[in-house]
Formats: C-alpha cells, sequence, structure tokens
C-alpha cells in the first residue's frame, strides 16, 4: 500500500475531507472545535532523493506573538548547549534551552521558546504531557503567522522520514506488499493488508493527531 492508501482507509473510518491523486499527495482535512486540522506529507530534497515526513497542522489565535519548539534532544545539540552555558558573560535568550520542569517528559527534549513563564504554563497541561510521552519521535512547533490578528500554526512533524532509515521510518506502518498488493493481489489479500493499516497505521495516527490536539489545547487554556 501507500501513504494515500493508509490514509484513505482513516478518511473512510474517521471522515473528513480527503485529497489525493496518484503519487503519495494524500492530504485530510479533521474539523477540531472550529478549526482544520490537516495531515499530509512534508516533502524534502535529499542526497538519495526525495524523502518525507508526515506533518499535521492546526491554525491558533494568540494574544501575543509566541515561539516555542519541542523536538528530540540530539547527542551533537547536547554538547553544544552544554559548551555555550560554559561562556561566561553571553546574554540569555531563547536559543539556549532551559529547564521547564516536568523532567519524564523534557529530559530527552530540546524545548526552545521565547516565553519561559507560558510554556511552563502549557507544559503544565497533563494532556499535553501525556501525549508528548506518546509521541517521543515527533516534533512541535508553534510559531507566528502574517497579519495583526494573532494568528499562529502548530505543526506537528515526524523527526524521522517515514520512508527513509533511521528510526524504522519513525514507527509508521505504510503497508507490506508495495504497489504489487494494490494492483495484482486478490480481494482476500487486499483485505488483510487493510486490516493490518488498522491495527498498525490507525494507532500511530492517533497518536500523532493527540498531539497536535493537545498542544493547542495547552496554549489556549491560559491567558498569555
Amino acid at each position: 500500500m501507500s501513504w494515500n492508501d493508509c490514509l484513505y482507509e482513516y478518511y473512510k473510518k474517521h471522515g473528513g475531507q480527503f485529497l489525493a491523486g496518484e503519487e503519495d499527495d494524500g492530504l485530510l482535512v479533521l474539523p477540531f472545535k472550529d478549526r482544520p486540522l490537516v495531515v499530509d506529507l512534508l516533502r524534502e530534497s535529499g542526497r538519495y532523493g526525495p524523502y518525507c515526513h508526515v506533518q499535521a497542522r492546526i491554525p491558533v489565535t494568540l494574544a501575543k506573538p509566541y515561539k516555542l519548539t519541542i523536538g528530540e534532544e540530539k547527542m551533537l545539540s547536547g554538547g553544544v548547549n552544554a559548551v555555550l552555558k560554559a561562556v561566561p558573560g553571553l546574554p540569555d535568550n531563547n536559543l539556549l534551552p532551559k529547564d521547564f520542569g516536568f523532567p519524564e517528559v523534557t529530559k530527552k527534549r530540546l524545548i526552545r521558546s521565547d516565553n519561559y513563564d507560558f510554556t511552563k504554563l502549557a507544559l503544565g497541561s497533563l494532556d499535553f504531557r501525556n501525549a508528548l510521552l506518546a509521541c517521543p519521535e515527533d516534533r512541535v512547533e508553534v510559531r507566528p503567522g502574517p497579519g495583526e490578528e494573532g494568528l499562529h500554526l502548530i505543526t506537528v512533524t515526524t523527526a524521522a522520514a517515514i520512508n527513509g532509515l533511521s528510526d524504522g521510518g519513525g514507527s509508521w506502518f505504510l503497508g507490506s506488499g508495495g504497489d504489487y498488493v494494490a494492483i495484482y493481489g486478490s480481494a482476500e489479500e487486499k483485505a488483510r493488508e487493510a486490516r493490518r493499516v488498522e491495527t498498525e497505521f490507525f494507532p500511530r495516527m492517533d497518536r500523532f493527531l493527540d498531539l497536535a490536539r493537545a498542544a493547542y489545547n495547552a496554549v489556549t487554556q491560559w491567558q498569555m
């Protein structure tokens, strides 16, 4: 199967609006409160060809401009940050990670923000912390958008490319038979593959989208 096939199976069960062509360009729009929750593939160019990450996005309106990045802490970034912290007289800024508490969630993550107090409030959300724990492979970003209305965009992406080798492709199952089953497989083989998608792809997608929803709730439950 393919990303389009797996996302289509998810759409048939969860509804929303589904768009797809012949390529792996499937996009699903799910309603969330009064906002669209959009999930699709983020394509990037690499040395050995294009690779894809799963991304989910929700627009959110905040009272002030706000930036937040929660990602996996890499060995290199940890070493660089340790050196920067040791430099005397270095001005405090949002380039350096800070201690936001909740070590069970934040210990192995690199968290950067331009508003420490508000980020600590957001991480005070138990649902957000549980969603982060359920998705250790994923990255959360909040970025201001254009205009003066306080528009922001919440983006959750997989740290690993789903068609890459690192980290098992971010634990996403996209079918075991490739295009062969979709094109040449028997009805029984296709049904068996669809059942595997439901038992392996669906739970991963549920956790991924729950993280996006939890991030939205966390940054909207408190007044900035």
